[in-house]
């Protein structure tokens, strides 16, 4: 099994916890491992979508009920409608009694996740309410690690309902007595002061790093997964198999072709493995792949086009100043609220911030809008009407300068036509 490593969240940086190319800076040789992280009461798992924060949380709680400890998995989205011991199977009840009968043994709960239970319109104050209840107040014996993608979250809602209590000492008055007497509980305190680990962090579950990426490989039945790294070292492709699930998809790819094929072609299955329709939950409208790559396009378009970084996904979008978000209702008028919602829930889009979504990748955005292009002049679109969809005005702000001597406007056209593929006669 590959051993994940996880980093503290910098104050302020909550945004860049799903941003690659932001955990990549952060390095993998200081990272924390399992084994620290454990001896925190409160942790916070932030990552994105396709990560691994579930699988890491199920296989650290079959781990734990292997050794014989109270460990539990529960879906808060479950928890906010339901008491705990409902979601528990008879062997986990058994051993939450046992847990409650017990003076000193440490429960674990693994909570998962924070963005499931708000597209599930879930209270998270309900779920925290119910857990608490669950399991008798017995605070500061409970080990609690909550997953999220990295959206907006009450985390004074935390530490609220789920504080960490001071652990109540077993020993009598005279023995506490006799070990200050001889100065030996003063100096036990420092020593365990600096071993222990801070009681609330954030974290983040790392990408997998160049050997992680090998073990993957080889584990999922590619025989030479030195050659699989060196093909995307070689085409500067690593961030398409930082994340297990892509690295999965990669693996039956290479497996089939022995070799990494182009970026676009890269990104095109990229784009289309995330934008199939989700397996492990329901979702609010059903969503063909072709019709989700068809509304992803205009979305990007419309997103170059506008300089808009990010996509309105709730109302909760509308009460941040600054720049607005790209309304979708506007762009994918035709479409149901309830398909356009499906669409922005699919792992193509990452949770930016109060209820806001952006696309993954840079690239990914690129690579469709030009893609739609290229669709509308199939479809008869002139050049010249073409041209003034890209060199279009906002308040009188050019939003793209047309000029043939612009370098950053050359690169831009290269580009385009790199991305989709084609080749395509720039005008004269």
């Amino acid at each position: 099994m590959i051993e994940r490593t996880f980093q503290n969240i910098p104050d302020g940086k909550l945004g860049e916890a799903d941003q690659q190319s932001f955990l990549v800076s952060l390095g993998w040789a200081r990272g924390t491992t399992w084994d620290d992280l454990l001896r925190s009461r409160r942790v916070m798992m932030i990552s994105e979508a396709g990560a691994g924060k579930t699988y890491e949380c199920r296989t650290q709680r079959q781990r734990l009920w292997d050794e014989g400890e109270p460990a539990f998995c529960v879906e808060l989205a479950a928890l906010a409608v339901e008491d705990l011991r409902s979601l528990l199977d008879d062997d986990e009840e058994a051993r939450l009694d046992a847990w409650f009968s017990s003076q000193s043994d440490v429960a674990t709960f693994f909570l998962d996740s924070i963005d499931e239970l708000k597209l599930s319109r879930g209270s998270f104050e309900q779920a925290l309410k119910r857990l608490k209840k669950g399991i008798r107040g017995l605070l500061s014996r409970a080990r609690i690690i909550i997953t999220t993608r990295p959206i907006p979250f009450d985390k004074q809602l935390i530490q609220q309902l789920l504080p960490v209590p001071p652990a109540l000492s077993s020993e009598s008055r005279e023995e506490t007595f006799v070990k200050i007497a001889m100065r030996d509980h003063q100096e036990q305190r420092e020593d365990k002061d600096e071993d222990t680990e801070p009681e609330w962090r954030s974290v983040a579950l790392m990408p997998l790093s160049d050997e992680q990426i090998i073990a993957f490989a080889r584990d999922q039945g590619v025989g030479d997964p030195g050659h699989l790294l060196e093909d995307l070292q070689r085409r500067n492709a690593q961030e398409f198999a930082r994340r297990p699930q892509d690295l999965i998809e990669l693996c039956v790819d290479w497996r089939v072709h022995k070799r990494i094929r182009t970026h676009r072609d890269q990104v095109a299955t990229n784009v289309r493995i995330k934008l199939l329709p989700r397996n492990d939950r329901g979702e609010p409208a059903e969503l063909s792949p072709e019709k989700a790559i068809e509304g992803a396009s205009r979305l990007a378009l419309a997103m170059q086009v506008t300089r808009r970084l990010t996509i309105r996904h709730n109302a909760a979008s509308d009460v941040v100043d600054g720049e607005a978000a790209l309304d979708p209702a506007i762009i994918l008028s035709d479409w149901q609220p309830n398909e356009r919602k499906a669409l922005l829930e699919r792992p193509l889009f990452g949770f930016a911030s109060y209820g806001r979504v952006r696309f993954h990748h840079r690239s990914v955005t690129e690579f469709l809008a030009a893609q739609r292009l290229l669709m509308l002049r199939e479809r008869g679109m002139t050049f010249r009407a073409l041209k003034r969809l890209l060199f279009a005005t906002t308040k009188g702000k050019t939003i793209v300068r047309p000029s043939k001597r612009s370098v950053a406007g050359a690169r831009r056209r290269r580009h385009i036509r790199t991305l989709a593929g084609q080749r395509t006669r720039s005008a004269s």
